[in-house]
């Protein structure tokens, strides 16, 4: 059966898709575009006042404008949308974004092709390769499988509580394997070879995937050569901290994948560093365009104000180095009773924490000296502290960088619980 259809909106999936139902004879009423149709085809540059002919209408907008462009098309037409079936493009949404046109009658679904668009020129081989997924009404499941199949696609149905995990599925197979062969051509690229270097790599693995699935994998983490694992990830840490976390990140999955167990050793990084060290890593990090966040304290006895805080100061940059005060230093500023807890205990705890990416024990009453030697990109203080009172202050200043205070939680604090615990 061949259809009558519009499409609003003529991106590179709209237009690709324009073309390609055209090529396979279907007919098209009319576009709603700014840019200039295909010759013959009547263009409006908003939506019209009717149908005009159209049996299917396919709405290639941009997710943020499906629920609106909908809404608009239902105040327009109102009951001539009865029988209309309305497609939108979305990976994501579900038909739920068109029932306002839905409760006007129409016949609605989420139509997506499955595929990576990134050239114009491209997209219309890419979508003829592509399957297709859909969901909504039967109506429109009829019409999605006439038009995907005219295509000579596959049309693959999907629940409405499915398409958040297809989508970042989909996410994670296009757009983060593009990340990851983007981590590995900046190591290539750091030994004097490149992307081009890992394309035959890439294809012949995408290859094996086609092949054998899950089986298709091989390396160091298959055969549990943790040796060369841990070369990996301790020339990471030295010279691509910002690469490192991911490699971890896949390794563990890659190891229950391969029916093994990820190191203990592989999986505890040090965090606690002695200055100079520290230093290393803080100019790697900023060597690879990460942001270095730092912050100071005693922190005692660790509550709920101190997580949330350290929380929202990891939050300003890529990474989250903690200057800790020694247990001298503690002594000095709070008095012989203090600390309650060690420094060695003290840092274990901070170390644990996922939002610290890095610390280290200083025995001076202020970290001058420390931000000094670190030259963060932004300083944090808790509390009332006017930003240009923070210690450290102009060292960062004068380097470009940010200092900023932020509110700690009130009703949390080490001093009031160490006195509700001395209470008989």
């Amino acid at each position: 059966m061949r259809y009558d259809f519009a499409f609003v909106g003529l991106g590179k999936v709209g237009s690709a898709l324009l073309a390609l139902l055209t090529e396979a004879g279907h007919h098209p009423s009319w576009v709603v575009s700014s840019k200039p149709a295909p010759e013959g085809i009547p263009r409006h540059p908003d939506i019209p006042g009717g149908p005009a002919g159209a049996g299917v209408v396919i709405l290639a907008v941009p997710d943020s404008a499906i629920a609106e462009t909908a809404s608009c098309i239902a105040s327009l037409w109102k009951d001539a949308c009865r029988g209309i079936v309305f497609f939108h493009l979305s990976g994501l949404h579900t038909s739920d974004l068109l029932a306002e046109l839905a409760g006007l009658g129409a016949e609605v679904g989420s139509l997506h092709p499955l595929q990576s668009i990134l050239d114009r020129d491209l997209a219309q081989e890419a979508i003829r390769e592509a399957y297709f997924t859909f969901e909504g009404t039967q109506r429109a499941h009829e019409v999605a499988a006439g038009l995907t199949a005219s295509l000579r696609s596959t049309l693959l149905p999907l629940k409405k509580e499915d398409k958040v995990l297809y989508h970042a599925a989909a996410v994670i197979a296009s757009n983060y394997l593009v990340a990851i062969a983007s981590e590995a051509s900046a190591l290539m690229e750091s030994v004097g070879l490149g992307m081009k270097h890992l394309i035959p790599l890439i294809r012949s693995t995408v290859a094996n995937i086609e092949a054998r699935g899950p089986k298709a994998l091989t390396g160091p983490v298959q055969r549990g050569d943790w040796g060369t694992v841990g070369a990996h990830v301790e020339a990471l840490e030295k010279g691509f901290p910002d690469i490192l976390p991911s490699y971890l990140a896949l390794g563990r999955y890659t190891a229950r994948l391969a029916s093994r167990t990820w190191p203990a050793a592989l999986a505890a990084r040090e965090k606690l560093l002695e200055r100079d060290a520290l230093k290393a890593r803080v100019d790697a990090m900023k060597a690879r365009g990460m942001k270095v966040v730092f912050t100071n304290g005693c922190f005692d006895i660790l509550h709920e104000g101190h997580v949330a805080y350290l929380r929202e100061a990891r939050a300003l940059g890529d990474a989250l180095v903690v200057g800790l005060n020694s247990d001298a230093s503690v002594a000095r500023l709070k008095g012989p009773e203090r600390p309650v807890n060690g420094e060695r205990s003290r840092a274990a705890v901070m170390a644990a924490l996922e939002c610290v990416d890095c610390l280290c024990i200083f025995g001076e009453d202020t970290p001058y000296e420390l931000i000094a030697h670190l030259k963060p990109d932004v300083l944090v203080k808790g509390g009332d502290w006017e930003p240009e009172r923070i210690v450290g202050a102009d060292v960062v200043k004068s380097c470009g960088g940010e200092v900023l205070s932020l509110p700690f939680r009130p009703g949390h604090s080490t001093t009031g619980l160490i006195e509700k615990i001395r209470k008989p």
